[in-house]
């Protein structure tokens, strides 16, 4: 298999000729966006970038649960959110309640990094084993003799509120009960920290999260956490190893793959659309592609995507 990808799109969407509707100018103003903590970094590039065009919008980014930042659109008290997950019927239901003006925009695709201590010999995982251990069913790691250990599966993930706790629990496994958590962190650069510290630990992450080079302690911690390639089955029946990196999560060849969005609410067009834009263009784009993620729409010069 190549160890590149080389495809070209033209991009469709450019913010550079938005102009006044409705007497609301998508260029000026503030804007408060509400950001999944794990994509904080991003969202906070995308501000920057943006406001390197659009000088006359202030747009602030804070960090915060899926789950509160979807309830604050509904509430009416943001215009703007950038979450992990699509709203489910009950956040649907309570939009068309509140006659509010939702746009939805999917803007990139990420992945789940599965992870456990360095000392850990496991190189792979299946999804029925990883079902298991966040069901509950599997609580030994003796049930699991590749990793040569004997304890208890310490698993870490974020709170329920979180999109990663979401996409886990519904999405993908679709359990019947909450997750068999060990330990509850407050933040996806915790679930890595708890993982550094013990050697019987399981977690995950997303891979913006695990990619992510803009926190010291990061780094520090990666050193004793490592990544678990996946188990999947081809259509020839034949078991394979499949590595979560930027070439696999576009072709989704790896099971754990998801989509971010950007939600405005915007009664008429105004900063929250001209930032949406941006973010779906062709400049916005790029930040998602440069950081490892596989941009919903490539800019159109010539990409490539590579595995690591």
């Amino acid at each position: 298999m190549k160890s590149a990808l080389l495809f070209s799109v033209l991009i469709t969407l450019s913010v550079m000729g938005c102009t006044k509707r409705q007497g609301s100018d998508i260029r000026s103003g503030t804007l408060t966006v509400l950001a999944t903590e794990s994509h904080l970094p991003l969202v906070q590039q995308l501000v920057a970038d943006y406001h390197s065009v659009f000088s006359d919008v202030v747009v602030t980014p804070w960090g915060t649960t899926t789950r509160a930042a979807i309830v604050d659109m509904v509430n009416d008290s943001v215009r703007c959110v950038i979450v992990d997950r699509r709203l489910n019927e009950e956040e649907r239901s309570a939009v068309e309640s509140a006659k509010l003006r939702v746009i939805e925009t999917e803007i990139a695709r990420d992945g789940l990094a599965v992870l456990v201590h360095s000392s850990n010999k496991l190189s792979a995982i299946s999804l029925e084993t990883l079902k298991a251990i966040v069901s509950g069913k599997t609580a030994l790691w003796n049930t699991v003799p590749e990793s040569k250990l004997l304890g208890v599966i310490e698993l870490c993930l974020t709170g329920k509120n979180s999109g990663l706790y979401e996409l886990i629990s519904r999405y993908f496994f679709k359990l019947e009960k909450d997750a068999s958590l060990t330990a509850m962190a407050t933040s996806q650069q915790g679930i890595i920290e708890y993982v550094a510290s013990h050697p019987e630990a399981l977690g995950v992450v997303s891979y913006a999260a695990w990619k992510d080079t803009t926190r010291p302690a990061n780094d520090s911690a990666r050193k004793n956490v490592r990544p678990l390639d996946l188990l999947t089955t081809n259509a020839e029946g034949v078991q394979t190893m499949v590595s979560l990196n930027q070439r696999n999560i576009y072709d989704q060849t790896y099971p754990l793959t998801y989509s971010l969005y950007v939600y405005t609410s915007e009664k008429m067009p105004g900063p929250a659309y001209g930032f949406s834009a941006f973010v779906a263009g062709e400049t916005g784009q790029r930040v998602f592609l440069y950081a490892g993620l596989v941009p919903k729409t490539m800019p159109y010069r010539t990409i490539q995507l590579t595995q690591e």
